[in-house]
C-alpha cells in the first residue's frame, strides 16, 4: 500500500492498534491531506461493522501523516486466494455480503473506495472464534489519486480489478467498487484474474476494452456464473449491478439455479456485443493477488 504499518497500543485505553505511515503523500500539497482528512473523517463516522475503524488520523504540517487503526488478527483475501488458489460458491456469497454490507454504508454518504482489491479485504478473526470481512484504506486511494487516476505517471488503484471508467480516469461513482467486487468474484471463484497482460498498459486496455475468459471455461462453474459476472464486470456503470445487494441476490440465485429471466436477458445484451475471450488451448498460468 501507500505505507508502512506498525503495531501500536492506544495510550488512553491500553487497546492494540493499528498505525499506518502514509510516506508517499507527504511530501504533497496541502490540498490532498485535507481532501484525505475530510474523506478519513467520514469513514471514521462510518462505524460500519465491515469497515476497519479509524481511530485517528494527523496531517500535521512538517509531519509524516498517519492512520491509526484498530488493530486486526487474520489474513487478507490475497494471501487467502495464495493458498487456496480457488474458493467455492458459497465462500463467496459470505464475502460478498458482508463486504457488500460496508461498500453500501460508505455509497450512503458519498464516499467511493477507488482501490477495492484482495489486499484490501482482510478476514479478522473474532473474540467468538469466527470470522468478519473488514474493508482496509478507505480515503487512502482518494488522498494518492488527487487530479485523475494517474498521478505523476503513477496509477492508483490496482488495474485488474479497476472499473473501466476508473481506468480511463473518468469520474467513478459507488458503482466502480461495485464492478471492483464482482471482479475479485471472479478470482475467488476461477483463481484467476479477470484481466491480465504483460505490462500496465496491456492490462489497462483489456479492462477498458474485453470481457475476460468465460469462468465455466477454467472451472466447472454453472452457467449462471457466467451470466451474474457478465452483468458485474459490464463495460457502462449503468449496465451494471446498481447496488452490492443485487450482486449478493444474482449469486443467491445462480446458487439455487434459478436466475431471474430479466438478470439472464440483460446478460445476454452484454455479451451480444463484448462477448467472453475464449481461453487459449489450456489453463492460463495463475497470477497471484
Amino acid at each position: 500500500g501507500m505505507g508502512e504499518v506498525y503495531d501500536a497500543t492506544r495510550v488512553s485505553t491500553g487497546e492494540p492498534a493499528a498505525v499506518k505511515l502514509l510516506h508517499s503523500v507527504a511530501l504533497q500539497d496541502r490540498e490532498a491531506l485535507e481532501r484525505f482528512a475530510r474523506e478519513v473523517r467520514v469513514a471514521a463516522s462510518l462505524k460500519a461493522k465491515n469497515v476497519v475503524e479509524v481511530l485517528g488520523f494527523s496531517t500535521d504540517e512538517g509531519a509524516i501523516p498517519y492512520l491509526a487503526m484498530e488493530r486486526l488478527r487474520g489474513k487478507d483475501l490475497a494471501a487467502i486466494l495464495r493458498k487456496t488458489g480457488a474458493m467455492d460458491l458459497p465462500w463467496a456469497i459470505t464475502l460478498v455480503r458482508q463486504v457488500g454490507e460496508g461498500l453500501s454504508a460508505a455509497a450512503k454518504v458519498g464516499i467511493v473506495h477507488r482501490d477495492i482489491k484482495p489486499q484490501n479485504l482482510f478476514l479478522a478473526r473474532t473474540g467468538d472464534g469466527g470470522a468478519t470481512w473488514k474493508i482496509l484504506d478507505f480515503g487512502v486511494s482518494k488522498l494518492a489519486q488527487s487530479e485523475g487516476t494517474l498521478t505523476r505517471g503513477r496509477l492508483i488503484g490496482t488495474p485488474a480489478y479497476m472499473a473501466p471508467e476508473q481506468a480511463k480516469g473518468d469520474d467513478v461513482d459507488h458503482r466502480a467498487d461495485i464492478y471492483s467486487l464482482a471482479a475479485i468474484v471472479y478470482r475467488t471463484l476461477t483463481g484467476y484474474r479477470p484481466f491480465r497482460g504483460h505490462d500496465l498498459a496491456a492490462i489497462i486496455h483489456a479492462v477498458v476494452n474485453k470481457m475476460p475468459i468465460r469462468p465455466s471455461q477454467i472451472l466447472d462453474l454453472p452457467e449462471e456464473i457466467d451470466l451474474v459476472l457478465a452483468v458485474g464486470l459490464a463495460k457502462l456503470p449503468e449496465e451494471r449491478f446498481q447496488t452490492c445487494d443485487d450482486l449478493l441476490s444474482a449469486l443467491e440465485e445462480a446458487r439455487s439455479g434459478r436466475l431471474s429471466p430479466e438478470l439472464a436477458r440483460r446478460a445476454d445484451l452484454i455479451l451480444q456485443r463484448n462477448p467472453w475471450r475464449d481461453a487459449p488451448g489450456s489453463a492460463p498460468h495463475p497470477v497471484v493477488g
